[in-house]
């Protein structure tokens, strides 16, 4: 039995029965430690080296330049202002006293409490912000330890209260918000760099260290279609138009309409954007956003411009057609009035366009139909976004294709029952000027680095996409430079150089039914001269008083920009001697009030003016301009009855 029981213990503690064990287990340690070796050194290994620097080296931020904007002459639009944030670290600060002297005197700081505040138990306190490069070179010209930097690059605006609504704005952090700085942040946009010192784990700096420096890249700058000096002739046009009718509001847009480069936007009202009005979120909203491409309105008889053009492009209507107006047209039982309410008479196509005769428009859409007309505005890009690189673009609005009744297409082609963006009206109607092609509205001619080498250019000279025929194309220049010359665009007419255009006077609307006395009046001009590509949309909401015509409000204003554009491009005038019969002698107006509207009617033809009525009385009881008043043929008058 005790034999039995020494046999047993003898088995039990044999070490060479334990032998597999134990190197089972070493492998298996030597297997961990491997494993969380190569966690520690090839996985964490960057990120536990990036803590380790943290832990013994300050870093302070170098903001990377943003780009700057440019127009297409190279004037700066948006720029950069570089400033410095200064910090003093206390612990790296050997003389404190001379420290808080020279920064009272850099600064014009109190002394004693600048000394208090560099001598807290801090790692790091900011003792200035938004230093010049000139405070700064004293700083370090003194010599003084533990003073540090880092640069602060604000965005600057050369002109203030100048393209607000196109440029945009920052956040407070150096983003693009609205406009082309939010449009094209991502080029605009550079990398930002680091300043930095070894240190110990208190922050102090370490002799024996050093100071690393991680430059910044600088964003790219952005070079527009823009154009300065057109912008400020447009400008100048947008101030007397609220001096003048002291409007709601007013926009204007200049565009080549070859191309589709913009060349002017403006808007009023706007803000400085040097003081964005951060606190007034009101201001703020209605003020940034372009209502040029971000609003739609009812277009008036602007639009005639479209549907005179389908309406020939498809073989439906020709220039010698003959029309009747009665003053009224009724379509589906409703009676839909001109806006001569005495009627144009027996007219042909040409003195339709040129009086812009809604019954002429109306049958034009009629003969048409829906398809058809709905075809054109598709292929002229009204239904959709003209993509031009500006946020918050929307889209024209209109009646569904099905849903359309015969009374909304002969509306709609008068202006009435639509309603479009300004961009894209503009867009629309270039096509029908430069030959027939469709463009897309653009801010951008190319992008450069730093360097000014140009990394990406906007090729396009015109999108291709026929819309017209050209011989259609022709044929509408002819008829809208009639409405300058003859017609109600008159005021738009500039000696020596060929406009073309169309007036616009539409009714706003509140609460589904028309307001009252509120009124959008409008122009949009074509320069026909070589060499001044342009198109104009002169908009101009809400102008108080009777004169709300398009003719008397924004019409002259258009005449006045093209003026400006031809004077400031160098285009000499070219004289055909028709000038004197558009014109005429100035001469002092005679006074109407008192007539019948037959009477005054015969006498103002009789002086070669473009005559507009206001109300359906059978006198006049008033006039615009006033009776004595020097005028000439470009004068439009206004009766009031």
């Amino acid at each position: 039995m005790k034999r039995e029981n020494k046999q047993y213990t003898n088995h039990l503690y044999n070490p060479t029965k334990r032998l597999p064990a134990v190197l089972l287990l070493v492998v298996f340690l030597f297997l961990a430690v491997f494993v969380k070796m190569f966690a520690v050194i090839i996985i964490d290994g960057g990120n536990l080296q990036t803590k380790a620097i943290g832990q013994w080296m300050r870093d302070l931020p170098t903001d990377a330049p943003r780009g700057n904007i440019l127009d297409r002459n190279g004037n700066v639009l948006a720029a950069t202002a570089t400033r410095y944030n200064l910090y003093v670290r206390p612990s790296a600060t050997k003389d404190k006293p001379a420290v808080a002297k020279l920064l009272s005197e850099v600064f014009g700081y109190e002394y004693e409490k600048t000394l208090e505040k560099i001598s807290k138990r801090t790692s790091e306190v900011t003792v200035a912000t938004q230093a010049t490069k000139e405070q700064l070179n004293i700083i370090y010209a003194s010599g003084l330890e533990g003073i540090y930097y880092a640069e602060d690059n604000r965005r600057f605006y050369p002109y203030g209260d100048f393209m607000t609504q196109v440029l945009g704005f920052c956040s407070s952090d150096g983003f693009g918000q609205t406009g082309i700085e939010a449009y094209y942040d991502k080029y605009l946009t550079g990398v930002n760099g680091q300043i930095m010192t070894e240190t110990d784990l208190i922050g102090r700096e370490l002799g024996s260290g050093g100071t690393y420096y991680l430059p910044s890249t600088p964003g790219m700058n952005v070079i527009t279609t823009l154009d300065t000096t057109i912008q400020q002739i447009v400008d100048g046009a947008i101030a007397a138009a609220v001096a003048k009718f002291n409007p709601k509001g007013v926009a204007c847009i200049v565009m080549d309409y070859d191309t589709g480069g913009i060349a002017a936007l403006s808007e009023y009202p706007s803000f400085d954007l040097n003081d964005v009005p951060r606190d007034d979120l009101e201001a703020l909203f209605s003020h940034s956003k372009s209502s040029i491409v971000s609003s739609v309105y009812e277009p008036g008889s602007t639009f005639k411009i479209l549907t005179a053009a389908a309406a020939l492009d498809a073989g439906k209507i020709s220039v010698s057609d003959r029309f009747y107006c009665p003053g009224s047209k009724t379509v589906d039982g409703k009676r839909i009035r001109c806006w001569k309410s005495v009627g144009h008479g027996s007219i042909d196509f040409a003195q339709g366009v040129e009086g812009s005769c809604n019954c002429v428009f109306m049958e034009s859409a009629l003969r048409m139909g829906t398809n058809t007309f709905y075809d054109y505005l598709r292929e002229f890009g009204l239904t959709s976004k003209t993509g031009v690189d500006m946020t918050g673009e929307t889209s024209g609005i209109f009646i569904s294709r099905d849903a359309v009744k015969t009374v909304d297409l002969a509306r709609i082609g008068f202006g009435q029952a639509v309603a479009v963006t300004p961009i894209g009206l503009i867009g629309a109607t270039s096509s029908v000027m430069n030959g027939g092609t469709r463009i897309t509205p653009h801010l951008l001619s190319g992008v450069t680095d730093a360097s000014g080498k140009m990394t990406f250019g906007f090729g396009q000279t015109s999108q291709g996409n026929r819309v017209i025929s050209q011989k259609t194309s022709e044929t509408m220049r002819s008829l809208l430079e009639s409405v300058v010359t003859t017609g109600s665009g008159k005021g738009a007419y500039v000696p020596g150089y060929r406009v073309a255009g169309k007036t616009g006077t539409a009714q706003k609307y509140a609460n589904g039914s028309i307001a009252s006395g509120k009124y959008i009046s409008s122009f949009l001009g074509f320069s026909l001269t070589e060499g001044a590509n342009y198109a104009v949309l002169m908009i101009v909401d809400e102008p108080q008083g009777y004169m709300y015509y398009g003719s008397l409000v924004a019409a002259p204003l258009v005449g006045g920009i093209f003026a400006g554009i031809f004077d400031y491009l160098g285009i000499e005038p070219v004289y055909t001697g028709e000038e004197a019969d558009i014109i005429g002698t100035e001469f002092a107006l005679p006074d109407f009030t008192g007539m019948s509207i037959n009477e005054a009617k015969n006498a103002i033809a009789k002086l070669g003016l473009y005559l507009e009525i206001d109300g359906e009385g059978g006198s006049v009881n008033g006039q615009y301009p006033l009776a004595g008043v020097t005028v000439d043929k470009r004068n439009t008058v206004l009766l009031l009855t």
